[in-house]
């Protein structure tokens, strides 16, 4: 396939559940269905470009080592992409949108996400590409997203993802990164394949181990078109100040470089409070605008 990229949620979830907002699931073997339900993907570049009401964010080099990200439990660094397989070009900029459904809560609090939550793609800036979602409600509750991807011959690399969010304890940030980049999308990936990494941010005192499984190719409804995807399973776990497991399944379109549909179901605990979240979002349709 074209191109896979990594589930952006993983960190939306971990603070979207202690404050709303967030999700994903996977799949994949082709088969024919129609769709309602989905996440994000993006990029990584130096300087962002946001979305309306949103804070410029520059990206930063991470600042604690992380473990090698592994490809069939082999180093990363060892992977060669199979021969005639062509590597991941960067998403269409502009602004998507996704049908959101599904709730949170926060000890006996219970929140839903927006119906409708936007994603901004910016444009590459060289081999890296950036990408902003908002899960904020009108009232400003809820998270935003912000995610780094770099677009190499071995694949795509997660940078970072830094999450935004609401919470009784007022805006918390958890800015989850890979030193060095993670390899989270191999060049010529195929199902039955599966890659892992870690990301930490040492500042907040979180560590996140995730483990993706490409599992099937499958087509999919997206806006009344058509369109192949191939569907993945991540598990996220988390260590330090925030505990607990993220599981997603997420179909992605390797031709739109775009997340189509997920679902992902979150349990967390942090500073003692348990929290809860289930959410699936879907494509409305695979251009922006």
């Amino acid at each position: 396939m074209k191109r896979v990229a990594v589930c952006a949620a993983i960190a939306a979830v971990v603070l979207a559940a202690c404050g709303g907002g967030g999700g994903k699931k996977a799949a994949a073997n082709k088969t024919t269905t129609s769709v309602s339900d989905t996440s994000t993907t993006a990029g990584a570049s130096t300087t962002t470009t946001t979305a309306a009401g949103a804070t410029a964010t520059t990206n930063k080099a991470a600042t604690a080592t992380t473990a090698a990200a592994k490809v069939n439990g082999q180093s990363a660094s060892n992977y060669t992409p199979p021969a005639g397989a062509t590597p991941a070009k960067p998403a269409p900029p502009g602004t998507y949108h996704y049908d959101t459904s599904g709730s949170s809560s926060l000890g006996t609090q219970t929140s839903s996400p927006p119906p409708v939550t936007p994603f901004v793609v910016d444009p590459p800036n060289g081999t890296q590409q950036h990408s902003f979602r908002d899960e904020r409600d009108a009232s400003g509750k809820g998270s935003t997203t912000d995610t780094w991807f770099d677009f190499k011959p071995a694949g795509v690399y997660l940078d970072e993802i830094k999450v935004v969010s609401s919470s009784p304890f007022g805006p918390q940030t958890i800015d989850f990164k890979a030193n060095p980049p993670a390899l989270a999308a191999p060049t010529g990936v195929k199902p039955g394949q599966s890659v892992e990494f870690d990301l930490s941010d040492p500042n907040f005192g979180a560590n996140i181990h995730v483990h993706i499984d490409f599992v099937r190719t499958e087509t999919i409804t997206i806006g009344g078109q058509s369109v192949d995807t191939m569907v993945i399973h991540q598990v996220g776990t988390l260590s330090g100040k925030v505990t607990g497991t993220q599981t997603s399944d997420s179909w992605v379109s390797p031709q739109y470089d775009l997340f189509v549909k997920d679902h992902t179901v979150a349990d967390i605990s942090a500073y003692g409070i348990k929290a809860h979240s289930d959410i699936t979002s879907t494509l409305q349709k695979l251009t922006p605008g």
